[in-house]
């Protein structure tokens, strides 16, 4: 029931009428005019008549409420606004008392996310089943100068049904057009409304070409299990490698979640000098994460495939190292814990992973104590790694390891900045199978087991004097900095392995640390002194720089540890630096650099720079490695990316990417991509060339393209 109690007076002018009955939602009229004809129960409100119950709001320019058929009429430009937030636009409604029923003239639909639906009337059951005959269906928005056009597309049916219960929205008899002109025809369509965000069904099928695959076919299907679980299943059929079947699963839980996903296929494998037939192959790809309570946590990562080239063959990954790895973890104040495992599977032609460790127990303990520990402002530090590392075939390690140490930091009385630090690592190793100072992992005349040991004290001092100047809207800071490291030489045995301090880089970010190097396995040794000069400087309203160079000398040199080639071989270190420039919002470069000592000759050179707005913007990435003493842990590497966007108006755009390797003159990768997007349709294509090999893995050429339509899904293909 709409109302139940009468007026009093025939006729209210600019007045509220509340009006409920005894069980019944309230309904609050509100209108210039009002008035009641007790005799035959009529209700009449005109002009700017706006009625409100149960979240549901009616506006007309006039509405009659018939009390004893319990119906409500509203005539001259209707809106009903649902608690949805969805929008009903029509000339004439003939409802039931609560708004949720009745029958709509001329109706137009707006929803929350702007979709429209119009058609010629309409008719509402339940409140939540909307009928529309003649009805068209479209998520574009009208063109501003000429509404009438027809949009991008739409779909008409002879009738479409929105089930708000089910959340679907239903045709019958349809055409999907573009700009008006019928393209396709279909019985019956069906599709979610708005309102959702993942249902079970078929995604978006994908057509493929390439020499290793042939003519390739995937058609996902997504499993929406329950709320906190999917399951996605999508079989690829290529008429060269026949059925491959893929699939990942998610599930969220109280306290974690958990993804898998991987593959499986029975398909040719290139092997050494032949082509093995009907050879099982697949991978999986899985991670988790858990929280125990608000200290401690444990995950995983599950990493493997069947093969070298089976994840680049398929396109599902170009990682040429996969990491497996569990964990427990806590951080509580000051205090880290973590114990891991690892192991790792090569993909390149020359790994072999039987050489590959396995590292379990991998556990770390870091705490930092409370400022003021002896000094103001003094504190102390304890990072302790334990290490079991084995593999397969080679040797093997154990190792216990503690440095502990004392920071002082330190302000003088002309500004300028002290940091004393004092520490001390203590190691421990049990090995097997390590021939001392070589770096064979698996030596054919390996010595059984063994034990060494070490104790290396460092000493270090560090001095910055910070130097600001304010020059109307121009502020620059000017930083000199110096280090002294005093060490014992000779520190590094040949007794213990390297295994985790290999891959070393000199550069602008760790000339001030202590160790320089990446692991525990190697220290860096020798007294030396450390020094540099730092610059900030801000400007205008969002424009900055900084810029840094910087160099390092050695009382001895430490050619134990440091290679040829590493900038750090001699007693005087190569030169560092860096140049980071935004002068401007769409402008950003940064430069990295390592100088040549004697003559200032590039030996490493990483630039990255970004420029212009999105109407036009270049992006340059280059990378260069110099190797003038053939040592192969720091080959020549000299490559160039650049890729130009732009982005032509509010809907086009286009781009072109190139990868170059400088050293062998060729190009590794080019793609040339057009996009069209709007606020209901997307297509894309991109047409790309590769050429990276390695053996069953060729140079390619492909085209993609897919296709969006809002709430319909995609089609792709490429």
């Amino acid at each position: 029931m709409f109302v139940a109690c009468a007026v009093v007076g025939n006729v209210a002018a600019a007045q509220d009428l509340n009006i409920d009955a005894l069980g019944e939602a309230p309904a609050l009229i509100t209108a210039d005019e009002l008035s009641y004809d007790e005799e035959n129960g009529l209700v009449v409100a005109s002009g700017n008549v706006e009625v409100s119950q149960t979240g549901r709001v009616l506006l007309a320019d006039s509405v009659t409420y018939n009390i004893n058929e319990d119906l409500v009429t509203a005539k001259g430009n209707v809106t009903l606004i649902e608690p949805s937030g969805d929008t009903v636009f029509a000339d004439f409604v003939e409802l039931t008392g609560d708004l949720r029923e009745g029958f709509i003239r001329d109706i137009r639909v707006l929803m929350a996310d702007n979709t429209r639906i119009a058609a010629a009337s309409g008719t509402r059951t339940g409140g939540n089943r909307t009928e529309f005959r003649k009805g068209v269906f479209s998520p574009c928005e009208l063109c501003r100068d000429d509404p009438t056009r027809a949009p991008l597309w739409q779909i008409k049916a002879n009738e479409v049904i929105h089930d708000q219960e089910n959340h679907d929205v239903i045709y019958h008899d349809a055409w999907i057009e573009f700009f008006g002109i019928p393209v396709l025809y279909t019985p019956y369509l069906q599709h979610p409304d708005p309102t959702v965000d993942r249902r079970s069904g078929i995604l978006a099928p994908t057509f493929g070409t390439s020499d290793y695959l042939g003519y390739a076919f995937q058609v996902p299907y997504f499993w929406a299990i329950e709320d906190d679980k999917d399951l996605t299943i999508s079989p690829i059929v290529s008429t060269e490698q026949g059925l491959n079947l893929t699939g990942e699963y998610r599930q969220l839980f109280t306290d974690g979640e958990v993804r898998i996903a991987g593959s499986a296929t029975i398909a040719d494998r290139e092997e050494t000098n032949n082509v093995a037939q009907d050879r099982f192959r697949g991978h999986i790809d899985a991670e988790g994460t858990f929280e125990i309570d608000e200290t401690w946590r444990w995950g995983f990562e599950a990493n493997r495939a069947s093969d070298d080239t089976y994840l680049r063959a398929y396109d599902f990954d170009s990682s040429r190292t996969l990491t497996s790895e569990g964990y427990l973890e806590g951080l509580k104040g000051r205090n880290y814990a973590a114990v891991r495992g690892l192991a790792y599977q090569g993909l390149r032609e020359t790994d072999r992973n039987s050489e590959f460790p396995i590292v379990a127990p991998l556990a770390d303990y870091n705490f930092v104590g409370e400022p003021g520990f002896l000094l103001p402002g003094g504190h102390y530090t304890v990072d302790a790694n334990l290490m079991a590392l084995s593999r397969i075939e080679g040797r093997d390690s154990r190792r216990l390891s503690v440095i502990s140490g004392y920071h002082l930091p330190y302000a003088g009385p002309i500004g300028d900045i002290y940091e004393i630090t004092a520490q001390v690592q203590a190691d421990g190793y049990w090995t097997h199978g390590v021939e001392p100072g070589s770096s064979d992992v698996n030596p054919s005349n390996a010595p059984g087991s063994d034990t060494a040991g070490r104790v290396f004290p460092q000493f270090a001092v560090k001095w910055r004097y910070p130097w600001m100047r304010q020059d109307g809207s121009v502020r620059q800071v000017i930083e000199p900095i110096a280090q002294a490291v005093f060490a014992p030489n000779g520190s590094n045995p040949g007794e213990i392995p390297n295994e985790d301090s290999l891959g070393f880089e000199f550069d602008d970010t760790n000339i001030f640390k202590l160790n320089r190097l990446n692991g525990r396995d190697r220290v860096d040794s020798g007294t030396r002194f450390d020094y540099g000069v730092k610059w900030t400087g801000t400007f205008g309203v969002e424009g900055s720089a900084n810029a840094f160079v910087g160099q390092s000398y050695r009382l001895t040199e430490n050619h134990d540890v440091f290679a040829e080639g590493s900038g750090l071989e001699d007693k005087m270190s190569d030169i560092v630096g860096r140049v980071q420039v935004r002068p401007i919002e769409d402008l950003d470069l940064l430069y990295r650099f390592r100088l040549d000592k004697d003559n200032l000759k590039a030996q490493r050179s990483e630039l990255d720079l970004n420029i212009g707005p999105p109407a036009l913007n270049l992006d340059i990435s280059y990378f260069f490695i110099n190797n003038d003493n053939g040592n192969d842990e720091f080959g020549d590497r000299e490559e160039i990316t650049f890729g130009i966007k732009s982005r032509l108006n509010e809907n086009w755009s286009v781009g072109f990417s190139h990868r170059r390797d400088l050293i062998d003159d060729i190009a590794l990768r080019s793609a040339v991509s057009l996009t069209y997007q709007d606020e209901c349709f997307l297509i894309e294509g991109v047409a790309q060339r590769t050429d990276y090999r390695d053996r069953e893995i060729e140079a390619d050429d492909s085209v993609f393209v897919r296709v969006v339509f809002k709430y319909l899904g995609e089609a792709s293909g490429g």
